[in-house]
């Protein structure tokens, strides 16, 4: 045989080093992409308990077993212990987890057992008052804290309070930007450090440059629209017909002082004369309807231009755009009727 025609071993050790490599490196993206990963949407708290003595392959046994995390997680969390040298610091007692944190999140609770901290989820596109109920609701559990849904109210609109949070000189209301994440709220927690950390949260979350406009405006988007898709479409035509003196007509901002995102909008209410009925006043509302995720604010930050002025969402949530008003009426009659 002739020799030019084996496979020569060099070339096969660089091709088992590459593959290697290849793999390697698809495990590592795995393992840090876990990390951060929440185990569950559930925000639904399991009960689980680490008994004195508990060795790290029990107490990730144990875990497994309650769905806390997945089993193709269980070695990426004894090699997030191993790596953080934390293995000796997970804490006998009794605990309370939501089932969608990560497994940073997740193993930084289960190091206090004596203080465990309050998990808090607030979704996006709720008004502060639903804000402060969610939180209220969990932080009431605790001997510790110091919380009032009152005082949450009163000190959103506390000038002296919002003089110290570094927001633009013109917000009067912390009403969109009391940020929706998930949170560990100490056991000891107060009414205005709550506040802080969720202001402070949206400060780190939102690095684009914005404006108290972009804001309000966002807040309708987020309110207005469904999903990625559809937002970005309804913020450019939400700004073109602020830019060209239409009215908004949105129904969020009319459900806003009425504090019921479920409400059948009658034509009373279209009539009425208030700050937040954009049927009646030209521009924006005089705050944020609602707290804003990243995505509403980056759609509101990067909106799409269209060549539409109206859209609605049919019974199968699908947004439908028209240029004209018959055309909208059409929508309606189609998709809503």
């Amino acid at each position: 045989m002739n020799d030019s025609k084996k496979t020569s071993p060099v070339k096969i050790l660089l091709a088992f080093l590459v593959l290697f490599t290849v793999l390697l490196g698809i495990l590592f993206f795995d393992y840090k992409n876990s990390l951060d990963k929440a185990i569950s949407d559930s925000t639904e708290k399991v009960d689980f308990q680490i008994k004195q003595g508990d060795g790290v392959n029990g107490i990730l046994n144990s875990l497994v077993e309650k769905d806390l995390i997945k089993k193709r997680y269980y070695y990426y969390s004894k090699i997030y212990l191993k790596l953080n040298k934390l293995e000796g610091k997970l804490q006998a007692g009794n605990y309370s987890i939501p089932r969608n944190l990560n497994i940073k999140e997740l193993m930084e609770t289960l190091q206090k057992a004596k203080e465990q901290d309050f998990w808090v989820t607030i979704p996006e596109g709720l008004r502060k008052d639903e804000v402060a109920v969610i939180v209220n609701k969990e932080l009431e559990k605790s001997q510790k804290a110091s919380f009032s849904i009152d005082d949450f109210l009163k000190a959103t609109t506390d000038p002296d309070f919002i003089s110290t949070l570094n927001l633009p000189t013109e917000v009067k209301d912390l009403e969109g930007f009391l940020y929706p994440d998930k949170y560990a709220f100490a056991s000891d927690s107060t009414t205005k450090s709550v506040l802080k950390i969720l202001v402070e949260t949206f400060q780190k979350k939102v690095t684009r440059e914005y404006t108290y406009k972009d804001i309000i405006m966002a807040s309708i988007v987020e309110r207005e629209g469904f999903n990625s898709e559809d937002r970005p479409i309804i913020a450019g035509i939400l700004q073109k017909r602020i830019r060209e003196g239409w009215l908004l007509q949105a129904d969020a901002t009319l459900l806003y002082p009425l504090k019921d995102w479920k409400y059948e909008i009658t034509q009373q209410d279209l009539e009425s004369d208030n700050p937040y009925n954009s049927y009646k006043r030209i521009g924006l509302p005089p705050t944020p309807i609602c707290n804003p995720s990243v995505q509403a604010i980056e759609a509101t930050l990067n909106s799409k231009e269209s060549p539409y002025y109206f859209y609605i969402h049919g019974k199968d949530g699908v947004a439908r755009y028209a240029k004209t008003l018959a055309e909208h009426h059409a929508n309606i009659k189609n998709y809503l009727r």
